[in-house]
């Protein structure tokens, strides 16, 4: 009869029966094992069987520098990376990656637990730990860029954005380009408990952001945040967030970006073939899987253009403008300090009295303080405040004579802020006699009354109301050869004709004719 082999249990054994004091015969023949094992045992002869054994190392990876790898590795670069770079030619990456393990066994990770989702049933959603910096070529300064990063729970297919900041709007915007890029909506999405997406946090009913909780609705999707400290409720996000910034970090590492679209474009490179890189665990690609079984199974699109906003509120100041974003936007002047509503969407600003809106802006990117007005929000002081510009004034000028205007240009070519207020003057006399006489017995009045003023080079607004004054008086006067003609037997009717114009009134022997 064959004895039976070592194994690990059985080595166990004969040493906790040594210990006890039993003989070496008692316990070969109890264990049914030779009394030269028990004695081998006993006399450290020999070692347990799960001692790994001293292998000598393989010829291929003394070629390797491997205090090298073992520094790009606490790097935090991809043990794959490593190998494609330095051992591809060597090996293949299963070997590789054994005898890294056997060599340094402290480097091994500890076992997952793989979580199995139906197509089309989640997408988690977060934001990478560490943002990739970036230089203002402009002012030289070192600035950062967030990386958001999503992944779908079948395919894990992964999508990746980078912004300025987290804000709400970044964080939103990101989500409906997730959405884009996905062709469709998962029915559930998973995000961290942070302030954009959820404002109180609750084992059970947190409390959503509400642009967060609309962007939900309009795209029919339910907002399931993980719990606080629970960083296993989107492990497919955390890993994601890990392949993929290992990936820019060690292909873009001997790079400097320079703009937040440079950064955007290396990410969308990686992610690229990333998902078309063949899964371990799937047998096929991100891609792959995603077109073959999980693209049908998504909610579709809604139909048209959804601009989710941000809210906020905010205070109508004296001056009839509310701040937001480092510019100004205007609403009416009647609702002055009092709390508004504001919705910031990713175009547009529309400002909000309870339920009623009360005016829509297009939205600034300058941040740099500039107004953004609509004229009839303002009482008629101010708008006349405002209108009292050089371009209002030429504009105007130009409808009501075009000798005006050239006065204007010329006055303006001289000192522009020294006659903003003359050729205000100007105007409204002009103004008052077009509505008095009509334009065009006016237009011929402002063009004498400029002469004059050009003649003399005295352009002042008394000046000219005289001038226009005169002109309608001289209008008033009758003609020199001007005549009069009385009907007999009632001097007070009479007919009034110019010198040699007959036509006006029938001649006859008994009309008498006076000179006046």
């Amino acid at each position: 009869m064959a004895l039976r082999s070592m194994t690990v249990h059985r080595y166990e054994e004969i040493r906790r029966r040594l210990a006890e004091g039993r003989g070496v015969r008692e316990i070969a023949r109890a264990l049914g094992c030779s009394r030269r094992t028990v004695r081998e045992v006993r006399d450290g002869e020999r070692i347990s069987p799960d001692t790994p054994k001293s292998v000598p190392d393989p010829l291929w990876m003394l070629q390797l520098d491997w205090p090298a790898i073992i520094h790009d590795l606490g790097l935090g670069h991809p043990l794959k990376f490593l190998w494609e770079e330095r051992a591809q030619h060597l090996t293949t990456y299963s070997n590789f990656w054994k005898q890294f393990y056997r060599k340094f066994p402290q480097y091994r990770e500890a076992s997952v637990t793989a979580r199995e989702f139906e197509p089309g049933e989640r997408v988690e959603v977060d934001y990478a730990g560490d943002p990739i910096e970036w230089i203002d070529i402009k002012t030289g300064e070192i600035r950062k860029a967030w990386v958001f990063v999503a992944g779908l729970g079948f395919s894990q297919l992964l999508y990746a954005w980078a912004a300025e900041d987290m804000k709400s709007r970044n964080w939103l915007a990101s989500h409906r380009r997730m959405f884009a890029y996905y062709g469709g909506v998962p029915h559930v999405t998973v995000p961290d408990c942070l302030k954009q997406g959820v404002l109180k946090c609750h084992l059970y009913d947190p409390d959503l952001n509400p642009g967060y909780a609309q962007l939900a609705t309009d795209y029919s999707t339910a907002v399931v945040a993980a719990r606080p400290g629970h960083a296993k409720d989107k492990a497919i996000a955390e890993g994601l967030v890990k392949i993929l910034m290992r990936y820019v970090r060690f292909c873009y590492r001997r790079r400097r970006f320079t703009s937040i679209p440079e950064i955007n474009q290396a990410l969308s490179e990686c992610i690229e073939r990333i998902n078309d890189r063949r899964h371990s665990r799937f047998g096929v690609s991100r891609r792959e899987r995603f077109e073959t079984m999980e693209k049908a199974a998504l909610k579709p699109l809604p139909i048209g253009d959804v601009d989710c906003g941000e809210w906020k509120d905010a205070k109508l100041h004296a001056d009839c403008y509310v701040y937001l974003d480092g510019d100004y936007y205007s609403a009416p002047h009647i609702h002055r300090h009092k709390r508004l509503r504001i919705k910031i969407t990713e175009n547009q600003v529309e400002i909000f009295l309870r339920l009623e809106r009360l005016a829509i802006h297009p939205r600034s990117r300058h941040r740099n303080g500039k107004r953004i007005k609509i004229d009839a929000h303002f009482p008629s002081a101010s708008q006349a405040y405002y209108e009292a510009t050089p371009q209002k004034l030429l504009s105007q000028s130009r409808f009501i004579h075009p000798e005006l205007n050239r006065l204007f240009v010329d006055l303006f070519n001289a000192d522009i802020f020294g006659n903003i207020r003359r050729c205000q003057g100007f105007v409204s006399r002009c103004t008052k006699e077009i509505n008095q006489s009509g334009h065009e017995i006016a237009s011929e009045r402002i063009v004498v009354a400029i002469a004059s003023m050009r003649r003399y080079n005295k352009f002042r607004v008394p000046y000219f109301k005289a001038l226009l004054d005169q002109a309608r008086k001289c209008a008033l006067k009758p003609p020199a050869e001007r005549e009069i003609v009385r009907r007999p037997g009632n001097p007070m009717l009479r007919y009034a004709s110019a010198a040699g114009d007959t036509a006006s009134a029938p001649s006859t022997s008994t009309q008498e004719t006076f000179n006046l």
